[in-house]
């Protein structure tokens, strides 16, 4: 899934009738700053990391654009 569809997608996913669309997009952030701290752990623990991190900085991205 190309970065700026998975970045719509976590947006989408995350409003609801209680959560406005700014509030789904901090959601969406902290949802991906997560994943990208699970990779640094990895590393740290000397873990082979599985995530393409490159992929999700340009997510970020994508959803701070939004």
């Amino acid at each position: 899934m190309k970065e700026r569809d998975k970045a719509i997608q976590l947006v989408s996913t995350m409003v609801t009738s209680s959560i406005t669309y700014e509030s789904a997009k901090q959601c969406a952030l902290i949802a991906v700053d997560e994943i990208l701290n699970q990779e640094q752990a990895m590393e740290y623990h000397g873990l082979q990391p599985f995530i393409d991190v490159e992929y999700w900085k340009e997510v970020k991205h994508e959803i701070i654009k939004l």
